[in-house]
């Protein structure tokens, strides 16, 4: 039992073969649909389809004026996406710790992170849920500093009924496989500021507000995506609906179902955010022995973000383990069973029952 199978079928392939059809495989006449229905669902003023994830990070970091001898604060439990776009666009990424109960920025431990340096901060929603906003909007504030939104995991998440990738200044959902709505690759970035959207537009086309000039205002590169991505994003978006209703049933059963083992804690549902549940997250004791016992009976899992400070790659920040223990905790005891649409209610019966089994119920 995989960890995720896409919610795709014949609506995406009806749209591929009208791309096909039209011979316009750039961005086109989808791709317009697609940003028009994205505005629609998140009520922003601008937003720019782009590659993927990682790369609209990165031209929002961009987009900000954001770069050597800069730095901005970045949760240390996140995909390593969320610090790689700070590094790659010259700047330094300060890593805070997050809260136990959703594993998001911890608010009272970021004005600690803040240095004459600092230029952003970048809240990351995880699993489905909003990061805790007000906090960060009102620090951001008392700093001047601008706040960069991952919404990677939070298409469909709103905190206090403002859309996740809104509330700052700029923000970004991705569509990868495994999200919530998929393009396969792909993600957009969302912005009520006119100043980043153009300088965004120039960055990702080449340098030019565009396609088909050869007149280069400003310097670029390539971020743009395809009709043919675009065409499964507008199916999968008039999908969501469905997607959130089957997702919710299934989590709740999990819910319903592992409720009396104490070994597990779900994360908590908090009251400023709706849930989209992106897996089902728990922390488990004696998580190894249970991964491997779901994984000898066909059950594939998933731990939770590696920490950032003990990524190999970001040995040279100098971080001590003991500044991040919420994070460690999170990677040695968070689990990550699968949510997915296509999941029947035997499978998530037998996944809770292979739990309730490893741990003697």
């Amino acid at each position: 039992m995989p960890q995720l199978i896409p919610y795709v079928g014949k609506e995406e392939l009806e749209n591929l073969k009208k791309v096909i059809a039209n011979q316009w495989l750039t961005e086109g006449p989808f791709t317009e649909e697609f940003v028009s229905l994205i505005k629609d669902v998140t009520g922003a003023k601008y937003a720019l389809p782009v590659t993927n994830g990682t790369m609209a990070l990165f031209l929002a970091v961009l987009s900000l004026g954001i770069g050597p001898g800069d730095e901005v604060i970045v949760p240390d439990f996140t995909f390593i996406a969320s610090a790689t776009s700070v590094h790659f666009a010259g700047a330094r990424p300060v890593f805070c710790d997050v809260t136990d109960d959703t594993f998001t920025i911890d608010t009272d431990k970021l004005e600690e992170r803040i240095t004459e340096k600092t230029k952003a901060i970048m809240p990351v929603h995880v699993y489905g849920q909003s990061a805790d906003m007000a906090p960060v909007l009102q620090m951001a504030r008392a700093h001047n500093l601008t706040v960069i939104e991952d919404a990677a995991q939070g298409f469909g998440v709103f905190y206090n009924n403002k859309h996740t990738g809104t509330l700052g200044d700029v923000g970004m959902i991705s569509f990868f496989a495994d999200k919530t709505i998929t393009t396969g690759e792909g993600a957009v970035i969302l912005t009520n500021r006119e100043d980043v959207y153009e300088r965004a537009k120039l960055i990702r086309n080449q340098g030019r507000s565009s396609s088909g000039v050869f007149i280069h205002p400003a310097l670029g590169m390539n971020f743009r995506m395809t009709d043919l991505q675009s065409a499964i994003g507008v199916a999968q978006i008039k999908k969501f609906n469905e997607i959130k209703r089957l997702k919710s049933r299934n989590y709740a059963l999990y819910r319903r179902e592992l409720s009396g083992v104490k070994e597990l804690k779900f994360l908590e549902e908090v009251s400023h955010s709706n849930l989209v549940p992106f897996r089902t997250n728990v922390l488990a004791e004696d998580k190894e022995d249970l991964c491997k016992h779901l994984e000898e009976n066909g059950i594939q899992t998933r731990s939770f973000f590696f920490p950032l400070h003990r990524q190999p790659c970001f040995n040279f920040l100098g971080y001590r383990e003991e500044e991040f223990p919420v994070s460690n905790r999170g990677f040695e005891q968070g689990l990550s069973l699968p949510v997915y649409c296509g999941l029947q209610k035997k499978d998530i019966l037998n996944i809770c029952s292979r739990i309730k089994e490893h741990y003697g119920y």
